[in-house]
């Protein structure tokens, strides 16, 4: 399984990044992953996963919409019904409306079974009761694929701003990925119509959630991967102009040693990115292993590089606001968004052990 971009993947990759870059959003860009029949672009893992780095190299907190509107439109064209792809999926493939995605709630994080938001059966729908909360971009979405609880079993339904007793207010601002619009998304008695159901009632966390939460994180793999780079480049350029004991910093052996370790981390990474996205493109059977050991190492290199950049730069590295300091609350988030370090490192070693039993090398 090659594990290099291609010039046509990188073209690509580049140009819609430049969209996305110049705009400052996502709104108005084409998605990657949905097919070309509901507005979308038709392209591969590979590229989308391009695009998520090149993009988290300039702004990480953007590349957060990314992440999030790419999940609702796999959730929507994948699971949802004939009326809601022809309905609301062009909108969100073609740019001019933007998604997120509304699971997590006060006490259901990690554990996603933990679900209380309501929705109960009316004539017409489903009412929905309760709070979403830390909603990325949801200060600017135009829908919600959102996660609630039923007599049944979880639903997942398609909710819109602008619907009856939805309220959105900002959540508590974050440390890292500042810039990533958090929203608490309140439904008080909000009626959602049947053709907006996205799955049936005891598959949305089985299917659905499982299912865009695996191209989250490796979205988020990638874009831990472009921060890793990006704090790389300002670690070798401290060390270069930063002159101590009558020479530049690159001249004392422990910071080439940070530097060593800060570039192999950064290069395995990129192999562990590339590898998952061709597995998911392949539809190979350990694709989920492939996406969780990215997802798990790329966001450890993200944290590692961007303390070794802001070591190198010493007090300016720790000025509020300054791009190493940015880069280091950032990275930490990357450790906790879609799946925290403990949570994959528990997902990683039951792929591991289900490939042991099944006789597999691991060398694919």
């Amino acid at each position: 399984m090659t594990t290099t971009a291609t010039a046509d993947e990188l073209a690509t990759a580049t140009g819609i990044a430049q969209q996305i870059l110049g705009a400052g959003t996502l709104r108005g860009v084409p998605a990657t992953l949905v097919a070309a029949e509901h507005g979308g672009l038709g392209r591969d893992h590979a590229v989308h996963g391009e695009v998520c780095r090149l993009v988290a190299e300039v702004s990480p907190s953007l590349q957060s919409q990314v992440t999030v509107h790419s999940m609702v439109c796999r959730a929507l064209e994948r699971w949802g019904s004939a009326q809601v792809k022809a309905v609301h999926l062009p909108g969100l493939a073609s740019g001019r409306a933007m998604g997120a995605f509304a699971l997590t709630e006060e006490d259901a994080g990690s554990d996603i079974r933990g679900v209380a938001v309501r929705a109960e059966p009316t004539t017409d729908g489903w009412r929905l009761d309760g709070t979403k909360r830390w909603v990325t971009f949801g200060l600017d979405a135009d829908c919600f694929l959102l996660f609630a609880a039923t007599t049944g079993g979880p639903v997942a339904l398609l909710v819109l701003s602008t619907d009856d007793g939805v309220t959105l207010t900002p959540s508590p601002r974050t440390s890292g990925l500042a810039q990533s619009r958090l929203a608490d998304l309140r439904l008080e008695s909000c009626v959602v119509p049947q053709d907006r159901r996205v799955s049936s009632p005891g598959t949305a966390l089985s299917h659905v959630a499982t299912d865009a939460l695996l191209l989250g994180r490796l979205s988020v793999a990638f874009a831990a991967w472009g921060l890793a780079r990006s704090a790389l480049r300002l670690a070798v350029e401290r060390s270069v102009v930063r002159k101590q004991f009558d020479g530049p910093l690159h001249d004392r052996q422990l910071v080439r040693g940070l530097l060593a370790d800060a570039s192999v981390a950064v290069d395995a990474t990129a192999e562990l990115c590339r590898k998952a996205a061709r597995a998911m493109d392949a539809r190979d059977e350990w694709a989920v292993h492939h996406v969780l050991t990215a997802k798990l190492f790329a966001s450890r290199t993200a944290t590692s590089v961007a303390a070794t950049a802001a070591q190198l730069h010493g007090a300016a590295g720790l000025v509020d606001g300054s791009p190493v300091d940015t880069l280091v609350r950032d990275a930490r988030v990357f450790e906790v968004i879609e799946g925290n370090t403990q949570l994959l490192q528990d997902l990683v070693a039951g792929q591991v052990l289900a490939r042991f039993r099944s006789g597999d090398d691991h060398d694919a």
